[in-house]
Formats: C-alpha cells, structure tokens, sequence
C-alpha cells in the first residue's frame, strides 16, 4: 500500500467520524444550554382581548406561534424596543410563525405607529385589557423588556436588550422555539424524474 492510500484511508475511517461527531455534540450542547434558559412554566393569561385595530386576540392566537411579549414605553425613552421589535419582524416575517405582542400601558394611540402593515402584530390597551396587563406585570422581571411565548402558550423566559448578546439570545432562543412544519410524505425521484 502507498502511504497516500493509507492516510486517505484513515482520514476516512477516524478523522472525519470525529470532526463529525464533535460538531454535532457541540450542537447538541448548545440546544441544551439554551433549553435550560427558556425553563418557564406560567401559562399566558386566558382571555378575549381586541387589540388597537378591533381584531380579536385569544390565547388560540397563540397556537402554532412563537409569540415575543413587550410593554410599551409610555415616556418614548426607550426607542431601542421599538429597533429590536422590527428587526425581529424583518427576520421571522417570511415564516409567518411569529406573533408580537405589545402591551400598551398608556391612555393614548401613542403605539399605533409601531403597528401600521405589520402582519400579527397586536396592540392590547392595558385600558380594556386590565387583567391581562396586571398579571404579566405580576411576574414579570423588572428589567427585562421581552417576553418569549411558545406555541402552547407558556411564557418560556424573559430577555433583556442591553448587550448583542441579549439580542442575539432572544432570536436564537425565539428561531429554537418556531413551530417547524413536518411532512409524511417521503418521495424518491430517479432518473429524469428529478
């Protein structure tokens, strides 16, 4: 045998098993630790509530959703919420797997301008939707500013946006959680038929 040969054979037989292995497992360790994050287990508030357009909003809204929870600003200081919000929007709105939920807690449509063409964006008064604004505010961590819902409705962890690591936490946290479609049917195509 040529000593070509012989190292072909065992980058084939044990380098790239390995390479393969180790990528994977680190993979795996990284969904773990970010399972470990999102270990929340308070449901979302039951309820109708119509949002600022007088669209209906249920916890069946929720369903087959990731679902990102915010209150709104009432002062305008902090227009960084806001950014995250449409920045989010712009990467998941393709999906259509993603609702956001702003949490009005002002008297006035100061939040309307957030919402104008946003496919399920819902905008809910704490005015009319009482119950619902004071039992998120209940547990919710004073300073965090999201709220990550999955698609059973149960409110999975709380993120702040302070560094690029928290933004980068909550989508990579929000991508793990988006519904993903299964298909049954598996085809084989051969020959010209692909």
């Amino acid at each position: 045998m040529s000593r070509k040969f012989l190292i072909t054979i065992i980058i084939i037989l044990f380098l790239l098993p390995f390479v393969s292995w180790y990528y994977l497992q680190s993979g795996l360790d990284w969904r773990k630790a970010a399972q470990q994050v999102m270990q929340g287990t308070n449901p979302f508030p039951e309820g109708t509530y119509t949002d600022a357009d007088g669209d209906l909003f249920t916890a069946d809204s929720l369903a087959y959703r990731v679902s990102i929870v915010s209150f709104f600003a009432c002062d305008g200081s902090d227009p960084e919420r806001k950014s995250v919000l449409e920045d989010i929007y712009n990467q998941f709105k393709d999906t259509g797997k993603a609702n956001y939920i702003v949490l009005d807690t002002c008297a006035s449509d100061s939040g309307q301008a957030m919402l104008i063409d946003r496919d399920k964006w819902y905008m809910l008064s704490c005015d009319s939707s009482q119950a619902l604004c004071q039992t998120l505010l209940a547990d919710w961590p004073s300073d965090k500013v999201f709220a990550l819902v999955d698609q059973h409705g149960i409110i999975r962890s709380y993120y702040a946006i302070e560094t690029i690591d928290d933004k980068r936490m909550l989508v990579e946290h929000m991508s793990l959680l988006l519904p993903r479609d299964r298909s049954e049917k598996v085809e084989l195509k051969r020959g010209d038929k692909k």
